[in-house]
């Protein structure tokens, strides 16, 4: 039976870079979301967003969506389901509410990943990327009122993101169950 993993998490915990390292090690595939904020820099039409307009995102049936910022992000229900035929393993960084869409949609062949991080790590993290002390406080908040940092409970698998990245990658690898696939590396 094919599975998608939904990786869980605070903001700045390393969902992001734990799905591209799956691609990269061991070409897990990754479903990608519709957005309608622009691409920064670095990130490509298809492979990190789909990027649309707000006309056009309004029309696309999606499983999840969700609006930050005035921007509108979501998980189409074609990207769903057209990953879970094509693939025995798939994964997706998603929020707690998509997830709880996903798993009306996808039932037992959904599981879940939470990636443990403490508040502290996260600042360090975003000041590390550049981020204000404004723009953190804000996600902090955000991350605080929509229950990220305790959607380890509702987690069928959760893995602490603080040391070695490389101990991690290969935590969620042994959960996925990757031994047989081959290591890309």
């Amino acid at each position: 039976m094919n599975k998608l993993y939904a990786i869980i998490g605070p903001p700045a915990s390393g969902k992001t870079t734990i799905v591209k390292r799956l691609f990269e090690h061991y070409s897990i595939p990754a479903l990608v979301s519709h957005t309608t904020r622009l691409p920064q820099k670095n990130e490509e039409n298809g492979k990190d967003y789909y990027f649309v307009s707000k006309a056009d995102f309004a029309t696309i049936q999606h499983v999840e969506k969700a609006n930050y910022s005035g921007d509108f992000y979501g998980l189409s229900k074609n990207e769903v389901l057209n990953k879970i035929r094509l693939y025995p393993v798939s994964v997706v960084d998603i929020d707690v509410t998509g997830y709880n869409q996903l798993k009306r949609l996808l039932s037992e062949r959904l599981e879940s990943i939470y990636i443990l991080v403490n508040k502290d790590e996260i600042v360090s993290r975003c000041l590390a990327q550049g981020k204000s002390a404004e723009n953190i406080k804000r996600l902090i908040e955000y991350a605080e009122a929509k229950g990220e940092f305790n959607n380890w409970q509702i987690a069928d698998h959760v893995v602490k993101n603080t040391g070695s990245f490389e101990v991690t990658l290969r935590q969620i690898a042994a959960i996925l169950d990757l031994a047989n696939l081959s290591h890309n590396t």
